[in-house]
């Protein structure tokens, strides 16, 4: 799709976006929707479900063709630097690396609008972010902890993410917990 011809507007949505851009892998595409929904936890192993996350808990991903071969640059372009009234200040991209890679790292894209009541930082490049990090990238942000552009530097082969495997009971209860909050949320 040719972005320079008419301007993108980014979504509406309440948790922080996934864009897919490339839609020539579906399978690709539907191993990151898996990774993105499986319960991942960063400490020692455990079975307390207490203890994992998933990354749908905090991101949506936008599988919509508008957004086909969408650059970071046009990203930035729909989201200036003053005044932009979204409800977050990062988003991913799932590009054709990130489709094509194990590790299904997406694109993640650094929206933060400098305020003149906050300290001032710059926007950080885009940086790559492992489908099975996001819960972690995402955990941190919520709580202010670590905000997504302290994560631009982060050397993910060092960082342990631990998963509950389907078909084990821990996987299982994770999952019915995941859907009993789909309905009582939907």
């Amino acid at each position: 799709m040719d972005h320079s011809q008419q301007p993108i507007h980014l979504p509406r949505v309440d948790a922080v976006p996934v864009l897919r851009t490339d839609f020539s892998n579906p399978a690709g595409w539907a191993r990151l929707l898996r990774a993105l929904e499986t319960p991942v936890t960063y400490g020692e192993e455990s079975q307390d479900v207490a203890d994992y996350d998933w990354a749908v808990s905090y991101v949506v991903p936008v599988d919509q063709e508008q957004y086909r071969d969408l650059l970071p640059a046009t990203v930035l372009a729909a989201a200036p630097d003053t005044g932009h009234d979204l409800r977050y200040d990062h988003l991913y991209l799932a590009d054709a690396e990130t489709l094509a890679s194990e590790q299904l790292p997406l694109l993640g894209i650094d929206l933060h609008v400098d305020r003149a009541d906050a300290e001032p930082w710059p926007r950080e490049k885009p940086f790559r972010v492992p489908a099975l990090q996001v819960a972690i990238v995402e955990i941190n942000d919520s709580i202010a902890n670590l905000f997504f552009r302290e994560f631009h530097d982060t050397t993910w082969s060092d960082s342990e993410v631990r998963v509950a495997r389907p078909g084990t009971a821990l996987y299982e209860e994770l999952r019915e917990m995941h859907r009993a909050e789909g309905e009582e949320g939907g």
